[in-house]
């Protein structure tokens, strides 16, 4: 059995074997809800990200004459009430959304990850100062606290994005501060400690790798639950603002026509659904295959 130049590895027969990471994304589409996932989030995620070279039609384009169509081969998603295409908006706003979504999930792993692995490491007043913080935070609904920090940093997406990062971070140094202190009593650690290993050894090399799996399973659904707290916001007007479009301020502009144009509110609100959902899934893949005793 040799080892490949590009990480596989190849068997005496000269099978070649997948390399660690293309095995773990081999183990997620055989889960069935990661597969689900996958199948729901790959072409969202072309559709927002490839949607500046699609012909779409343009997002902030008014039309008069056409207010209000219903969803027809000109229109996927009809018309609002300025005659603007509700498929390109409702595009632009899985976009920004998922982007809102991408940001927030790694500002609370990365943020996590050090301020947790700090706080549960070295104990002591700079794990109860942290914490007492972190309490603070966490004794607040998360949605109330991102509106919170919205009145401060004002509407728009930089702002939403620190309102909602600010709101999910104590989760995550609170989940990685239970996972070190688990670690950190592991006999591999003492036996690390016995040869005098530095501090910033234990962390990077010991520490944070053992307990990343449960970290990146959070993200994931710190990523679904950003994107529907900024869904939140944009919808109470507190978000991203018109006419830049965001799947929430479109619900929003939908509302009041319901009854005799009910998709404009319906069709963005079950892509949410859909982006929510599909996140969650695939947080199950994640856990089941970096985590495999975490099977039911």
């Amino acid at each position: 059995m040799q080892n490949g130049m590009d990480g596989s590895i190849t068997t005496s027969k000269g099978i070649s074997l997948p390399r660690p990471k293309l095995r773990a994304l081999q183990k997620i589409l055989r889960n069935r809800q990661g597969l689900v996932a996958v199948l729901i989030l790959l072409p969202m995620i072309a559709f927002a990200f490839l949607a500046p070279v699609l012909p779409l039609q343009d997002p902030l384009k008014s039309n008069i004459t056409a207010s209000l169509q219903p969803p027809s081969t000109d229109n996927l998603f009809g018309t609002d009430k300025l005659g603007r295409d509700i498929f390109s908006r409702t595009v632009s706003g899985m976009q920004t959304s998922m982007m809102v979504g991408i940001i927030v999930a790694t500002i609370t792993l990365c943020g996590g990850l050090l301020i947790g692995s700090v706080s549960g490491f070295f104990g002591g007043r700079m794990d109860r100062f942290i914490m007492g913080i972190v309490d603070i935070f966490l004794s607040f609904p998360s949605l109330l606290l991102a509106i919170g920090m919205v009145a401060i940093f004002g509407a728009g997406m930089l702002p939403v994005i620190i309102a909602i990062s600010i709101a999910d971070l104590p989760r995550a140094i609170r989940l990685q501060r239970s996972l070190v202190l688990s670690v950190k009593s592991g006999a591999f650690i003492d036996a690390a400690r016995m040869v005098s290993a530095p501090t910033h050894w234990l962390l990077f090399r010991h520490i944070i790798p053992n307990t990343l799996a449960p970290m990146l399973v959070a993200a994931s659904i710190t990523a679904a639950n950003a994107i529907l707290t900024e869904a939140s916001l944009s919808f109470l007007g507190l978000g991203i603002t018109p006419p830049e479009p965001s799947l929430g301020n479109i619900i929003r502009e939908g509302q009041m026509y319901l009854q005799e144009a009910w998709w404009i509110s319906t069709l963005p609100g079950l892509v949410i659904f859909a982006i929510a959902i599909s996140l969650h899934l695939l947080s199950d893949g994640i856990r089941e295959v970096l985590d495999p005793r975490s099977k039911r």
